[in-house]
């Protein structure tokens, strides 16, 4: 992706946003002025792929519902011939508008007006009636000072709040969105409530997948953590034995890709299962959902079920089961879990693997053999190691 042509895209066109770069595929609204709608604008909902980006080139583009009047042959034709003749996507929308606006401004599409006053609250009734006149689906509410607004779809919340920034005079104060690079930060030319709802409505829609696949891990596996999920979370720790445990992460924008694995237990298991991963990966399939393919991955016709935990006081303990052996804590400040295991059976503390590479390498005898640290577990004794690139 050329990265001045990102950027010339991102701010003449907030609305739309980048959902793949392979095929790089914008999605999202087009803004176009309608002079028969007395001086409002309409938007237009659109999926634009570009395969040979670049170049418009064999390029595939998918209207919403709101062109339906001046959907026909003409229109059709023009679209093409813009493709064929410009060379840039920014340029492409550009002229995309003014041919849009044309053809609807022929078709004389009528719509309700308001009066606008410089009035500041009255301004904010003016949004909120623009925003609920907009497609439906998504929830608004409002506090009794107009100052915080709620966007809310199939349980899913947004909250802004007005300030005296212009031109973009709202900003996010809670989202249940998760922060997806590719969407970029979501206050990013906010400048009306019909931006932000057409936006919220969107991120919900590319979404629904992914979350649909993290609920089905929530029903079928032990999910360690995080140990409430909400929407904001993309990852999942899934119990597999006492020794042994498997995090994913998915992708929001491919839901049905291989995720990101990674085992965390100790070394023999974690080897045998990355053995199994290797040897089983090639059956992936989009066309299966997600737990059926995990347990292909892992070779088990059932994840272990989630089992009641039964708490033994002991007075002396100084540090749980799963919290880090060494610094006594289940994460660190950049939220890493504790991913290493102690092989003996009698032993089977955790470590996160920094603070145990950290331990190992104070200990001036300790060796090093094929990029792993060699030297004695801090709690049994036993031989340990851990990789020094981790």
């Amino acid at each position: 992706m050329v990265v001045d042509e990102y950027e010339i895209i991102v701010q003449s066109y907030p609305e739309m946003i980048l959902i793949s770069e392979s095929p790089v595929t914008w999605q999202g609204f087009l803004t176009v002025s309608c002079r028969s709608n007395s001086g409002r604008n309409t938007r237009v909902k659109l999926k634009l792929i570009v395969p040979n980006y670049p170049s418009l080139h064999d390029a595939d583009i998918n209207f919403g519902k709101e062109i339906t009047l001046i959907r026909n042959i003409e229109f059709s034709q023009k679209v093409k011939n813009l493709m064929e003749n410009i060379t840039k996507v920014s340029s492409f929308l550009r002229q995309l508008q003014s041919l849009i606006s044309s053809f609807m401004n022929i078709a004389r599409i009528e719509d309700d007006t308001y009066e606008v006053t410089d009035n500041e609250a009255v301004e904010v009734m003016q949004e909120l009636k623009d925003a609920l006149k907009a497609p439906p689906g998504v929830k608004l509410l409002s506090d009794s000072n107009l100052n915080t607004i709620q966007l809310s779809l199939k349980n899913v919340s947004l909250k802004l709040q007005r300030t005296k920034h212009r031109p973009n005079p709202w900003k996010v104060i809670y989202s249940d969105l998760p922060e997806i690079s590719a969407f970029g930060p979501f206050e990013r030319n906010l400048s009306t409530l019909i931006i932000a709802k057409n936006k919220f409505k969107l991120q919900v829609e590319i979404l629904e997948n992914t979350w649909s696949n993290l609920r089905l891990i929530d029903e079928k596996c032990w999910v360690l953590d995080p140990l409430k999920p909400t929407f904001s979370h993309l990852y999942r720790r899934i119990y597999l034995t006492p020794s042994l445990s498997m995090f994913i992460q998915v992708d929001p924008l491919n839901p049905m890709d291989l995720p990101e694995i990674k085992f965390m237990g100790t070394d023999i298991e974690i080897k045998l299962q990355m053995d199994l991963l290797s040897k089983n990966i090639h059956y992936w399939s989009p066309k299966r959902n997600i737990v059926d393919n995990l347990m292909m991955l892992l070779h088990i016709d059932t994840f272990p079920p989630k089992k009641e935990k039964v708490c033994i006081e002991d007075k002396n303990a100084i540090v749980t089961d799963e919290e880090c052996c060494i610094c006594f804590s289940m994460k660190l400040d950049d939220e890493t879990l504790p991913d290493k295991i102690c092989s003996n059976p009698q032993c089977r503390r955790h470590f996160h693997t920094p603070c145990l590479l950290q331990w190992l390498q104070a200990v001036a005898s300790n060796h090093i053999v094929f990029g792993h640290i060699h030297g004695a577990c801090p709690h049994c004794q036993e031989s340990i190691s851990c990789c020094i690139n981790s």
